[in-house]
């Protein structure tokens, strides 16, 4: 297949026939890490040049193509970067969302220009113009693009001068009345979200008379073909423009066969849209293969027609196409082609990626591959069996791809896919024996350290880890140190180590400040990793050293009193809860009798039921149970509590510095939280036992109102029981019976008007 040199507007095609990119490439949705973009280096430019950190498997593909690039000793000079426009996940104006933009689409000019003629003519001079549409699956595309825009200001101003003097006249306004309602027509009928997308009604230029000028009938034809064009009525529209092309003295007779030809684009793409997993239809094939004629015989003569030919081709066949492009990108020097070529990449390998993964994992084309390979390990939650096919797959195309060529390039997504264990001995010794000045060594030492903490080797990482943080640190961004620092967490040998690798600079790209905000010096901040490890693999008697030390961030000491409180009261740990009960009620003046209430309490129940109350009374202390996948257990819901993220989260070893003895306490303590049953279900039995003694105490109205108020505000997830059913209801009806029947007067009862 023939690879055009002018590429297309394929991006600006592809990304408004889709509701969202490819979620590896970008989306409107994504979550991102404060310390360590997910998505992209904080320099692109220094990035570019081969500086490349750690590369995430997760980084949005044009940074793998920069990676790639820069490992092949091709690396991108700053006026490369600066041509190429990045924009997040796009390259150049033409993957901007033009659509609800009119700065981007040329409406807002077209508008502006339009207004004193619109006047003159005393039309209305503020009209709205929505360019974009929706298609039959209810997905927008951009219906008239700036190239209509810009002609119709070109048009409108010599039209106007062809009036008396100069000026605009009557038949002037006839043209700006059809050219209203030629863009009347780019924009949907209202219909509802979810609705079926209303049968579309042309609105055409307003008739013309008898003794209209002839080059106002030649604009008048020219717009009712366009109009007819945006309105979809596309074999009309068709017509029309092949019988201007059939009138030599059109003013448009030269430009309308290549519309005639955009027509069949539309038609194709629009009347008979691609379904998953379906052959495309008969009439999509035809009427593409017969642009793609038309388009081939005007490509000579006509630049447009030759950007058509290769959004054409990649609609016929978009793996030859991708291939043509991954080919040309990875084998001819930059030049004033790459941002297309590459826009028109990414697109496509979107779609692939999307679509036929292991297609991409095996191409032909080294580019494809080597950046499918860095994105094959990405995806959420539990891993199906394809999914395992898929991974097994891929390492198998890595490894052979390694073999063959023997370039440490092929280390880097084989070691980022690998997990403990799996690396061949020829395979680590490869990837340790890569010299320091190659643009993937960070990123090979990075996933050698990881995979010795999962191989219990966590000395030996660490020594790697210092080694490569005192010789490289002053160099790496602060994104790849963070990344370093998470490993160094759990491989230091002390918790003075621990805590000063806890210890993190923000990701300058994730920082999300104003851009006239003053400079700050960096606070001492922690990333997730850090409450994790702290949550899940310290038990009781590290959390009080930790507490103590004067390297834990401030911000985290009222925190972990808030925990260890929680967890104590649970445990009926009284000499820790004793302990802690000043620091945690000293912000809490509503709730501080019941703190005291606790410390004059008898040993043994009345403690127990003082927990109770403190409890019941003050819903946001939480004993931060993690489970094994380290998700955040919320105790009042069944489930775990967190968006999916980005990329797979790879459950680390427990921190070296605690030890065999440590770390057991720790498990046997979570196991214990992990088999907690819901929050009201624990406390509901010592609360209902008291309150029914009818003690002269209005802490016992207080508490069932509360224990009521707290069973709406849980989520026992993945119990098939009926709500009314639950052990959680039962609790509630009882509490609020025992309410009314023993504490009828209190307000708290009367405030308790529902038990559901």
């Amino acid at each position: 297949m023939r690879l055009s040199r002018t590429c297309s507007l394929l991006a600006s095609a592809f990304l408004w026939m889709v509701a969202l990119p490819a979620s590896a490439s970008g989306g409107d949705d994504f979550q991102t890490n404060r310390f360590a973009s997910e998505f992209q280096p904080a320099n692109a430019e220094l990035f570019a040049s081969g500086n490349l950190g750690v590369v995430p498997g997760s980084y949005w593909r044009v940074y793998h193509y920069l990676a790639y690039q820069a490992a092949r000793g091709r690396a991108l000079t700053r006026q490369q970067v600066a041509a190429l426009g990045l924009n997040t996940w796009h390259v150049g104006r033409s993957s901007d969302w033009a659509g609800v933009d009119p700065e981007k689409n040329s409406a807002d000019a077209w508008l502006a220009a339009r207004s004193p003629y619109a006047a003159q003519a005393a039309l209305p001079a503020d009209i709205w113009i929505d360019p974009s549409a929706d298609t039959a699956d209810s997905e927008s595309y951009l219906n008239c693009h700036s190239d209509a825009f810009r002609q119709a200001g070109v048009t409108m101003a010599a039209r106007a001068r062809l009036g008396a003097g100069g000026k605009p006249d009557a038949w002037f306004k006839l043209w700006l009345q059809g050219q209203d309602a030629v863009f009347s027509n780019c924009e949907e009928p209202p219909h509802g979200f979810g609705e079926p997308v209303p049968k579309r009604v042309v609105k055409l230029p307003p008739p013309l008379p008898a003794n209209a000028p002839d080059w106002l009938r030649d604009d008048h034809a020219y717009q009712t073909a366009a109009a007819n064009f945006y309105a979809r009525n596309f074999d009309l529209a068709r017509t029309q423009f092949q019988a201007i092309a059939r009138q030599p003295k059109s003013p448009w007779q030269a430009l309308a066969p290549y519309l005639a030809a955009r027509t069949l684009i539309r038609k194709a793409v629009l009347d008979y849209p691609l379904r998953e997993k379906q052959p495309a239809a008969r009439e999509r094939v035809e009427a593409l293969a017969q642009a793609k004629q038309e388009f081939d015989a005007l490509a000579q003569a006509s630049g447009p027609a030759r950007q058509m030919v290769t959004l054409v081709e990649a609609r016929l066949n978009p793996a030859e196409r991708l291939a043509a492009l991954a080919r040309a990108l990875d084998k001819e020097p930059f030049g004033p082609d790459t941002p297309r070529m590459l826009s028109d990449y990414l697109v496509l390998m979107d779609k692939m990626m999307d679509t036929q993964p292991n297609s991409a994992l095996a191409a032909r084309e080294p580019m494809t591959a080597w950046i499918a390979g860095m994105q094959a390990g990405l995806g959420s939650g539990d891993v199906s069996v394809d999914q395992a096919r898929q991974r097994a797959s891929a390492i198998d195309a890595l490894r052979k791809s390694w073999l063959k060529q023997g370039e440490p390039l092929w280390l880097a997504p084989l070691l980022t896919m690998a997990r403990a264990n799996e690396l061949t001995a020829a395979e680590r010794k490869a990837a340790a024996a890569v010299p320091a000045s190659h643009p993937l060594y960070q990123t090979l030492q990075y996933h050698l350290a990881r995979l010795a903490l999962l191989e219990q080797q966590a000395e030996r990482a660490d020594k790697d880890i210092d080694r490569l943080l005192s010789a490289h640190g002053k160099q790496m961004s602060v994104a790849t140190t963070n990344r370093f620092l998470a490993l160094k967490m759990v491989s230091a040998g002390t918790v003075d180590d621990f805590l000063k690798a806890a210890r993190r600079r923000p990701d300058p790209v994730e920082r999300g400040e104003a851009i006239d905000a003053a400079a700050t010096a960096d606070a001492a901040e922690t990333d997730e990793d850090f409450g994790i490890a702290v949550s899940r693999h310290l038990p009781m008697a590290e959390l009080k050293v930790l507490l103590k030390h004067p390297l834990l961030p401030p911000a985290w000491k009222p925190m972990l009193q808030e925990t260890m409180l929680t967890r104590a009261l649970i445990f009926n740990d009284e000499d820790t809860a004793l302990g802690l009960l000043d620091a945690v009620a000293k912000t809490r003046k509503s709730t501080a009798h019941l703190y005291e209430r606790y410390r004059k309490a008898a040993s043994g129940p009345g403690r127990r039921l003082a927990g109770a109350l403190i409890l019941v009374n003050t819903p946001e202390l939480q004993p931060s149970v993690i489970d094994r996948d380290d998700k955040s257990r919320y105790w009042g819901c069944a489930g775990t509590a967190g968006r999916p993220p980005v990329a797979p989260h790879v459950v680390m070893p427990a921190p070296r510095f605690l030890g065999a003895q440590r770390t057991a306490e720790a498990a046997r303590e979570q196991e214990m939280l992990l088999r907690l049953p819901l929050r009201t279900e624990f406390l509901a039995p010592a609360l209902l036992e008291w309150a029914r003694t009818k003690p002269v105490d209005d802490e016992a109205p207080k508490a069932l109102h509360f224990l009521v108020a707290s069973t709406r505000m849980e989520c026992p997830y993945g119990t098939a029981v009926p709500e009314e059913k639950q052990l959680r209801a039962r609790y509630s009806r009882e509490a609020y019976e025992v309410a009314h029947k023993l504490y009828p007067a209190s307000k708290w009862t009367k405030a308790t008007k529902y038990y559901y």
